[in-house]
């Protein structure tokens, strides 16, 4: 990827921001299509589950990989880019994929960086012509283990920070700004990566994010959803999770 000085920076969150939904539940859709076998994870996720808050993101999202079990780890890289193939473009929200492009004509450095797994994220950031990606990185060997184990940290929130800093000046310290860079999220989450920013757009805002956004002057974005209620939203991640989207 690029080696030259950058004009900037564009750091934007994946699911939900540029995908409206999470690219973690569509994976799990598409592979279900294609080995409907697979389905039986639920019968292990499903009473897992109900202990989510005390066990954590990091481990739901090994448990939840569970539908990946036993694959080989070429068989998943060819499933990745075939969904990944799919999606693009017309799975995205067209006017955020129109702002990387401007960013990158800018000459301004991209960054995808998402807490969903690297698997389909380095996929996808290829697709897109983003600079640099980061994703929660999954250890996958020959073949994926029943509860894959997460290699470093859950790449969400202030882990996001750790893993692009290389990407910043030599001078940056922690608190500081990045000279003419924008930041893109959909969530309350990425508050410590868009406070690097000078300049913020929210994507249909989680509450939280947005009460922030106002009072920091961040523009919003609401780009035409696929669903138009909380709940059409909830029925479509249900059907998206037993493979029947």
């Amino acid at each position: 990827m690029t080696e030259a000085k950058p004009h900037g920076y564009a750091l934007f969150d994946l699911d939900q921001t540029i995908v409206p939904w999470d690219t973690q539940l569509l994976f799990c859709n598409f592979i279900l299509k294609r080995e409907r076998v697979r389905v039986l994870y639920l019968g292990i996720f499903a009473p897992i589950a109900i202990f989510a808050k005390l066990l954590g993101p990091e481990t739901m999202k090994r448990v939840f990989l569970n539908y990946l079990a036993g694959m080989d780890a070429q068989v998943l890289d060819k499933y990745a880019r075939e969904f990944v193939d799919q999606l693009i473009p017309e799975g995205l929200y067209a006017e955020v994929v129109e702002r990387v492009e401007k960013h990158k004509a800018d000459g301004v450095l991209t960054v995808l960086n998402s807490a969903s797994p690297e698997i389909w994220v380095k996929y996808i950031a290829e697709k897109l012509g983003f600079d640099h990606y980061y994703g929660t990185q999954v250890a996958v060997g020959t073949k994926v283990k029943l509860f894959p184990d997460i290699i470093g940290v859950n790449n969400k929130g202030e882990a996001k920070i750790g893993r692009m800093a290389s990407l910043f000046p030599d001078d940056w310290q922690e608190g500081d700004i990045l000279p003419n860079s924008h930041g893109y999220s959909d969530s309350h989450a990425d508050l410590p990566m868009l406070m690097l920013c000078e300049r913020n757009t929210m994507v249909h805002p989680t509450e939280k994010l947005e009460v922030k956004g106002q009072q920091l002057g961040w523009q919003l974005m609401k780009p035409k959803r696929p669903t138009q209620t909380k709940l059409q939203f909830g029925l479509a991640c249900a059907r998206q999770a037993l493979g029947i989207y």
